[in-house]
C-alpha cells in the first residue's frame, strides 16, 4: 500500500501558503518581531529571575493571547461564554469582561465573514490574519486584540497597518481607520482602547516597510523559505508479531 507523505512545518512559526505561486510566504508578524518592543518590556523581562522564567513568561502570554481571541470570536459569532465551562482560566475570563464592556460602549456592526480573516499577499509576498474589519461610526476599521500586560507597543501598530495595506490589495475598498484593543484588569472598564486614521496608519506602514527591509538584511538577502519537514502520512511497524506461548 502506498504510503503518502505530510510537510511539518517548524514549531512555533507562522506560514502561508500562496495558492496562485504555490510557495510559503512567512507572516506579518515574523516581520514585525524584528522591531524592538521598548526597553520597559525588555527591562521587565531581564527582571526575572532566569531564562527559563522570562521563556515561561512569554508562553503564558501567547496561550493568554490564544484563549481570548477564541473567546472573542465565540461572542462575535453570537454565542456565550459560560464561567466554569468556556475553557478560560479566572485571569482570562476576566478579561473577556472588558472586551464585552467594550463591545456595549462602541456597538461595533459585525461582518460574520471578516472575523479572523486570513490575507494573503502575492506582491508583498507575506500573509496574515486580521483579527476584524468593523464598521464602527460609520469607519470601515481593521481591528485587533491584543492581551499585553503592559501596553500596545509600536510594533502593534505597523502589523494593523500592513494588515490594512493587505486588505485594501485584496478586496479593493479603502480602510478609514485602524484600532487596537488591549484587555487588562488595570483599566476600569478592563481595556485600553486606541483609534489611528488612515493618514497614521500610512505612516506606520512605511515603518512596517524598513522594519522588512531590517529582516531581510539581518537575514543576508536570503528568500524567506520554512524548514519543512516531510514524514511518512501512516507509520507502521514491518515486524512479525507472534502469540508469546510459541516462543
Amino acid at each position: 500500500m502506498e504510503n503518502n507523505t505530510i510537510q511539518l512545518m517548524p514549531p512555533n512559526e507562522h506560514w502561508y501558503w500562496s495558492v496562485k505561486k504555490k510557495c510559503w510566504y512567512p507572516s506579518v508578524t515574523t516581520v514585525t518581531s524584528y522591531l524592538p518592543k521598548g526597553k520597559f518590556f525588555e527591562k521587565y523581562l531581564a527582571e526575572q529571575d532566569s531564562y527559563e522564567d522570562a521563556k515561561r513568561i512569554l508562553k503564558e502570554a501567547g496561550e493568554r493571547g490564544t484563549h481570548c481571541h477564541e473567546a472573542s470570536e465565540v461572542l462575535d459569532k453570537g454565542g456565550e461564554l459560560k464561567y466554569g465551562l468556556c475553557g478560560l482560566n479566572d485571569d482570562e475570563y476576566k478579561l473577556m469582561i472588558g472586551y464585552v464592556n467594550w463591545h456595549k460602549k462602541y456597538t461595533p456592526e459585525i461582518f460574520q465573514d471578516k472575523i479572523e480573516l486570513p490575507l494573503i499577499s502575492d506582491k508583498m509576498k507575506l500573509g496574515g490574519t486580521a483579527d476584524r474589519i468593523y464598521n464602527i461610526d460609520g469607519k470601515l476599521t481593521l481591528f485587533d486584540l491584543k492581551t499585553s500586560k503592559s501596553a500596545i507597543y509600536d510594533s502593534h501598530w505597523i502589523q494593523v497597518a500592513c494588515y490594512s495595506e493587505m486588505y485594501e490589495e485584496l478586496y479593493k475598498t479603502q480602510i478609514d481607520q485602524v484600532a487596537i484593543l488591549r484587555l487588562t484588569p488595570k483599566r476600569k472598564d478592563g481595556y485600553e482602547y486606541v483609534v489611528r486614521s488612515r493618514e497614521e496608519w500610512k505612516m506606520d506602514y512605511k515603518q512596517f516597510k524598513n522594519t522588512y527591509e531590517t529582516m531581510v538584511y539581518l537575514n543576508g538577502g536570503k528568500e524567506f523559505k520554512p524548514n519543512v519537514i516531510e514524514v511518512p502520512e501512516i507509520l507502521t511497524l514491518n515486524t512479525v508479531i507472534k502469540n508469546s506461548d510459541v516462543v
